[in-house]
């Protein structure tokens, strides 16, 4: 057999500018060799490590920008958070975002700005917190005085019928000042939040029969003629606050009706309320003013004359919405009278309240007595009046003479003011327990501040009663005789607390 002749030809191709193709073919047939172009390689090599680059790239700078943002704002957020807890923020340094920066600085402004605000309110707070104090002392001061010089005059009476008729007309004057007085300080408690309440079952029909009495025998309702319809009715109240609220009413329908006018004075139970309305046949309202009249310093252009600031009414409306109820007001018109309705959430009387004990009758007799009041006028009025009912009283102006006259006379009874300059009351308090123990004598407070905060330091300070001036003399003596009588059940029973607020007792 022969063998085969191979040719091998070498056939050059060129495709446009790719590099050269070297094709080797047989004889017998071809077989073709192509090569991709070097630089198409290249290229394609180049754009994918560019573009890995790229990306590598672009992931830093955003990771870069997102933590020059996101920093910023992490800190504008702590401060719009601290605006909100009043936390101290620090002004950053430079911030790499403009518009980031600038609102993060007003975000410190503000917060900056409404932190001075707070503080200022809260100094403003407790400025006009320590001036209704000192007002409601410089105020009480010269009512006690009153108050007694005018017991003393009703009781030694005048050679003439017109000086009797001008001590009377002192004596209800004063008892208006006073429930002024209380008016003023009572609603800046209540618009604060800082009036504090002791509830317990009460019959509504007693407590406002009892208040009625009382103003009827200081000459409050002489030239009216006023009218009870009163049935039980049970609720859960502040007896003192309730009473200032017929207080109120009554002493509002005086105000407003003429000399001869009726006032009606009702208590009942509806089904589960408790109402006590006042009636009256005075001025009237007009419908706006009716529904504006418990909003306070509001007044009618023709009840001026009247006298009064305008707050009895916003009292009554809180006293009666701190203990669950409601007060509504409703006139016929001009001329056609008022009638004020409170309504409270009634309660049945337990069994503890429906049964009072018996009293056991209070031994009255002449107590020996130390004067402490720096206020020479209420001093000496107080300690005349005190006097002609038979006691023997000692007098000090300051704390220090106070606690040399005690130790002197050995007494019975020590009245301290609690306000005296130097020495306080309350330290006179302790000094007299530490020097003659807790049972050697009946500490008493008066005071003018007439503060919650009073009533807990005299406790603390070891006094065993605490009111408020202006008292009347005969009304001290009545909490002398109770004091000591419960020092007196204290020796034989230890254990009984010492210490009474003013709401404490009708």
């Amino acid at each position: 057999m022969r063998p085969m002749k191979l040719r091998t030809h070498l056939l050059l191709l060129t495709l446009g500018s790719l590099s050269p193709l070297v094709v080797l073919a047989a004889a017998a047939g071809w077989m073709f060799a192509i090569g991709a172009p070097v630089l198409a390689q290249d290229a394609v090599a180049l754009i994918a490590a560019g573009s890995l680059v790229a990306i590598v790239v672009s992931a830093l700078l955003s990771l870069k920008l997102a933590r020059r943002i996101s920093r910023p704002l992490g800190w504008v957020t702590a401060t719009a958070k601290a605006l909100t807890t009043s936390t101290p923020v620090a002004t950053p340094g430079a911030i790499p975002v403009l518009e980031i920066e600038e609102a993060g600085r007003a975000l410190i402004e503000a917060v900056n700005a409404a932190r001075a605000r707070e503080t200022s309110l809260r100094r403003a707070d407790r400025t006009k917190d320590e001036f209704f104090a000192m007002l409601s002392h410089e105020l009480r001061n010269p009512l006690g005085a009153l108050a007694a010089a005018t017991q003393i005059l009703g009781r030694t009476g005048a050679r003439e019928p017109a000086g009797n008729q001008a001590i009377e007309v002192v004596a209800r004057q004063v008892e208006q000042m006073t429930c002024l007085v209380e008016d003023l300080l009572d609603i800046s408690r209540v618009t604060r939040g800082k009036l504090s309440l002791t509830r317990r079952p009460l019959n509504l029909a007693e407590v406002t029969e009892a208040t009625v009495r009382a103003m009827h025998a200081a000459g409050r309702l002489e030239r009216h003629a006023v009218r009870l319809e009163l049935s039980s009715a049970w609720v859960h109240a502040d007896e003192a606050r309730i009473a200032q609220i017929v207080s109120n009413l009554v002493g509002n329908a005086v105000k407003f009706t003429p000399a001869g006018g009726e006032i009606n004075v009702r208590v009942q139970r509806d089904g589960a309320t408790a109402l006590l309305r006042v009636k009256d046949s005075g001025i009237g309202m007009s419908p706006d003013l009716a529904g504006r009249v418990f909003d306070l310093f509001v007044q009618g252009e023709q009840s001026r004359g009247a006298g009064g600031l305008g707050i009895g009414l916003t009292l009554v409306k809180h006293l009666a919405e701190l203990q669950g109820g409601k007060a509504f007001a409703a006139s016929g018109g001009l001329g056609q009278g008022s009638i004020f309705t409170v309504s409270l959430p009634a309660t049945e009387a337990s069994a503890t309240a429906q049964v009072k004990p018996s009293a056991k009758p209070i031994t009255r007799s002449h107590h020996k007595i130390v004067l402490i009041e720096d206020n020479e006028d209420a001093r000496r009025t107080l300690m005349a009046a005190l006097s002609m009912d038979g006691h023997e009283v000692f007098e000090a102006a300051d704390g220090n003479a106070g606690i040399r006259t005690v130790a002197e006379v050995n007494p019975d009874v020590a009245v301290v003011d609690v306000g005296l300059p130097g020495l306080s009351g309350y330290q006179v308090a302790e000094k007299l327990r530490a020097q003659h123990g807790d049972d050697s004598m009946v500490l008493i407070a008066l005071t003018g501040f007439g503060q919650p905060d009073s009533l807990r330091r005299a406790h603390e300070a070891g006094f065993d009663e605490y009111v408020t001036k202006p008292i009347a003399p005969e009304r001290l003596v009545r909490l002398m005789d109770v004091a000591l009588a419960a020092r007196a059940r204290r020796r034989s029973t230890p254990g009984i607390p010492t210490l009474n607020s003013p709401g404490d007792r009708a």
